[in-house]
Parts: structure tokens; C-alpha cells; sequence
């Protein structure tokens, strides 16, 4: 079977910094010409709002108060557990946990931490609420482990299945320094004719820096449905939706952009 042929593509990679490193390697190895250019970054709790400080740790603070964590992301689990073992050396006993994509639970995994279940597939909080574990919750107390903001969807389900829900939002994000015209000399440089945008915000983040012009001589890879609507309303030459977030599903819909773009 011949192997996938890229070479028309010229990508741009544009998570959080330290979040590219993987989908960069395997692009490369496959003859991709790609540039990374992190369009947010990753801001510690100590830098939050005081009152998410607060409410933050009291919740880490009572983690024996809880059934099952939601870690929503690797972030999530990088300064998330990182915020837990300051307080508890030791976990408490019998808390089951839960990570959204392959790649969430791969990060509890390598932590020695055991995880129920990850929303295969689209590997998004629909596909996580559709785990056996997640459906007869009556009662039960979670703690969902996130970035500050972000959907409402997992916590909102889960109350409606009659579970005890709180936030533990131990990170935030914000836009990093590059400017728009430091991006369009980046593009012109790279010849970027398709950008990889992993979630809503950072689709808005490089909207803002772009043109309509701009975007129309790129391509998007997007994660979901919801995203792609976005991305639809924001005049990109070429949209392909991947199954889900992961390096597998993204160089998946490299592939088949690839057969038709540019």
C-alpha cells in the first residue's frame, strides 16, 4: 500500500507551546513542510483570579469529598494533578477516573493512574457521556478537571442525570504576543496553504489575526462539527473535519485534504 502523499501541503501547527512536538515529528517524517506558531498559551493557576484560585484548591482540598475526576485535557491533568499532590501525597481511595481523548488518559496513565474511560471516537464530552460508567450517576459526587471557561455540556448532562457537580478550573489560556502582521510574514515565509486549529478559541485567536484573504488560501483542520461551523462562517479555502483531536484522527484528514487541496 503506497504511502500518503502530503507533499502539496504546507502546514501550520498552532497548539499551546510544547503541544505540537508529536503531529510536527510525524509530518515531517512524512515529507510535510510545517511551521508551528502557538497562537495560545498556557497560564498557571497562581496567575488566575483569586476567587478561581480559592475556589480551585478548596475543591483539591476536599477531593476525598468526591466519587470520580473528569480531566478534560492534558493540560488538565499536567496542573491539575500537579495542584493535587501538593495536598494529597497520597490520592484518596476509590476515586474513579475519567479523561476526554486517548491522549488526556494516556498523561493519568503515565502518572501510574488507572482511568475508566475516555470518550473513544470523537474523543469530545458527548462520547464521554456516552460511557456505560456515566450513565446510572444518581447522586454521585464529580469533580470535573478543566482550564478556566470552555463548554458547559459535560457538567450541564451530568446534573441532569441527577450528579453532584463542581469545577476544579486549575489552569487558564490567553492569547500569546504575535502580532497580525508578524503571522501574515509567517504564512508568506512558509507558504502556509493549511492551518491545523484544534479547538474554538483558537480558531477565533487566528481569525482575528487574519484576513478573509488570508483564509482564503488556507485550508482548516478542525475537531468537531461545532468547530467546523465556525470555521465556515470565517472564509477558509478548504474545510476537513478530523474524527476528533488526536495526532492519528488530524494526519487522517491531512491525508484526505490532501487529495483535493489546494
Amino acid at each position: 500500500m503506497a504511502a500518503p502523499d502530503y507533499s502539496n501541503l504546507r502546514v501550520l501547527l498552532t497548539r499551546p507551546a510544547g503541544r505540537n512536538d508529536a503531529l510536527r515529528l510525524s509530518l515531517q517524517s512524512a515529507g510535510v513542510a510545517v511551521a508551528v506558531e502557538p497562537l495560545l498559551a498556557i497560564v498557571p493557576l497562581e496567575s488566575l483570579d483569586k476567587a478561581v484560585q480559592q475556589a480551585s484548591r478548596q475543591r483539591i482540598l476536599d477531593l476525598d469529598y468526591y466519587h470520580a475526576l473528569i480531566f478534560i485535557s492534558v493540560n488538565a491533568v499536567e496542573q491539575g494533578c500537579e495542584l493535587i499532590d501538593s495536598y494529597w501525597p497520597q490520592w484518596p481511595l476509590g476515586l474513579e477516573l475519567f479523561a476526554i481523548g486517548e491522549a488526556t488518559a494516556r498523561a493519568l496513565q503515565d502518572r501510574g493512574l488507572s482511568v475508566s474511560a475516555t470518550g473513544a471516537g470523537a474523543m469530545n464530552s458527548e462520547a464521554l457521556l456516552a460511557s456505560a460508567a456515566l450513565q446510572d450517576i444518581d447522586q454521585r459526587r464529580i469533580l470535573i478537571v478543566r482550564g478556566v471557561g470552555g463548554r458547559e455540556t459535560l457538567a450541564q448532562t451530568l446534573r441532569q442525570r441527577c450528579a453532584r457537580v463542581d469545577y476544579a478550573e486549575c489552569y487558564g489560556r490567553e492569547a500569546t504576543a504575535i502580532s497580525s502582521g508578524e503571522l501574515a510574514a509567517l504564512l508568506i515565509q512558509h507558504q502556509i496553504n493549511t492551518v491545523v486549529l484544534n479547538s474554538g478559541e483558537t480558531l477565533a485567536r487566528f481569525v482575528a489575526l487574519t484576513t478573509a484573504e488570508q483564509r482564503q488560501r488556507c485550508a482548516a483542520i478542525v475537531p468537531s462539527a461545532r468547530v467546523a461551523e465556525l470555521a465556515a462562517d470565517a472564509s477558509f479555502g478548504d474545510i476537513e473535519q478530523s474524527a476528533n483531536a488526536g495526532q492519528s484522527a488530524t494526519m487522517a484528514a491531512l491525508e484526505g485534504l490532501a487529495q483535493r487541496w489546494p
